[in-house]
């Protein structure tokens, strides 16, 4: 892929998400009902429950909440056990939502992009076999022949004795279960919840509530909203080419984790260089750059899908920053997720300017966690449960104004 056609591309799903941003700024009036979740992981009898709690859907978990605006804000995928389903669901409720004019804005969150990019360190076998098939077995045999094939090429492995390749071939196994290419596949360019994501945005902003995963750190330089957008899909696409072109070339092999292709690169760039600058030019520099892959808005941990300030950092050590964003942004409201409340309820920090809507869906059984969603209407912010609990968090009269509760509690570190 050229870098014309990259920019080109770009350029085509931005205009339909600046399409979308406008008509929801617009239309947005105070009155309209909006339903915010935060990461459900792949927990999909949790993710159903609470969406049937606030209305959203039925007991055939078909769209019922009309004009309803019900935002996801990413990490649908990993850690649990039916990404699939609740990838399959979100696109489902999407098209029955516009139906009844309502919407479903679903946004990337980190765990989306870590599987689109191959970073596979969360994705269970038990998601990996929702993808399993009658062919599920020929195709990972055909894999691995493919797999010996490029090590043979890249003089990875010498000869071996029987034993050693029998235990050497069922680790690979073990690491490879049934269902994992197809599921490589399913989030590659052209696959289904592949193409589907790389179109989703990172921010959405509907009035004066602005909604994401992680949130804006006051070291990530930004100048719009749809510019963070751009930027987003622009480093999956970017992504995308490079692998593709280290793949054909034979650096890496096409199905290997990120792990495994960072350090495969790292191997050949180093062997480069004490080869005296042999090999291409072009080739080098894109090496290079997938090694600084860390450093890209889409995997920084000050980007807007990694960023942990508003649950982690003291109050006073970001409330000047976070009050010139969204003064710049006209945002009354910020409404994250990202790291799982310590309370495992919804929690309002910065004077109930932002909302921490992640309380471990996924852990609901093993770690206390709970599913919850957030409703805005009438600049009212109530929290539901799937407990059964209710509570109202902001009430209109005092919306952006009421200070935040003093025992609101201040969220652990977290793992990805």
């Amino acid at each position: 892929m050229t870098r014309k056609s990259i920019l080109a591309s770009v350029a085509l799903r931005s205009f339909a998400a600046l399409a979308l941003m406008l008509a929801l700024t617009s239309a947005a009036t105070g009155q309209e009902r909006i339903i915010a979740v935060g990461d459900v992981h792949g927990a999909l009898p949790q993710f159903v429950n609470i969406l049937q709690r606030t209305g959203v859907i039925d007991t055939r978990n078909q769209w019922v909440g009309k004009s309803t605006i019900l935002v996801q804000v990413g990490d649908a995928t990993s850690r649990g056990t039916q990404s699939r389903q609740c990838l399959d669901l979100l696109m489902q409720l999407g098209a029955q939502a516009g139906e009844q004019n309502g919407k479903v804005i679903p946004l990337l969150g980190n765990h989306e992009v870590m599987v689109i990019m191959g970073d596979l360190r969360y994705v269970l076998v038990e998601d990996y076999q929702t993808f399993a098939g009658e062919q599920s077995a020929t195709v990972r045999e055909r894999a691995y022949e493919e797999y010996k094939a490029f090590q043979a090429k890249r003089h990875k492995h010498g000869r071996a004795d029987a034993a050693h390749e029998e235990a050497a071939r069922q680790k690979w196994m073990d690491e490879h279960p049934l269902g994992f290419f197809e599921f490589r596949d399913a989030f590659g360019p052209q696959g289904k919840y592949g193409s589907w994501l790389r179109k989703l945005d990172t921010v959405a902003q509907i009035g004066d509530l602005l909604f994401l995963h992680g949130g804006l750190s006051p070291h990530f330089s930004f100048r719009s909203i749809g510019e963070i957008n751009d930027r987003i899909r622009s480093d999956m696409v970017r992504y995308d080419s490079i692998w593709q072109s280290l793949s054909d070339q034979g650096i890496i092999w096409r199905y290997m984790r990120q792990e495994e292709a960072l350090q495969e690169v790292g191997e050949q760039l180093a062997a480069t260089g004490s080869a005296g600058g042999f090999g291409d030019r072009r080739t080098i520099e894109k090496m290079e750059e997938f090694l600084k892959l860390q450093k890209w808005a889409s995997v920084s941990p000050d980007g807007p899908l990694w960023y942990r300030g508003y649950s982690e950092e003291p109050e006073g050590k970001l409330e000047s920053g976070l009050q010139k964003i969204m003064a710049r942004l006209k945002v009354q409201h910020i409404v994250a997720a990202h790291t799982i409340t310590g309370s495992r309820h919804i929690t309002s920090r910065f004077g109930n300017r932002v909302f921490l809507i992640d309380t471990g869906m996924v852990f609901e059984q093993s770690h206390q966690g709970l599913a919850s969603a957030l409703e805005i209407q009438n600049g009212q912010f109530t929290a539901y449960y799937s407990n059964g609990e209710q509570q109202v968090l902001l009430k209109r009269e005092s919306a952006g104004t009421a200070p935040a509760p003093s025992n609101a509690p201040v969220v652990g570190k977290q793992q990805p």
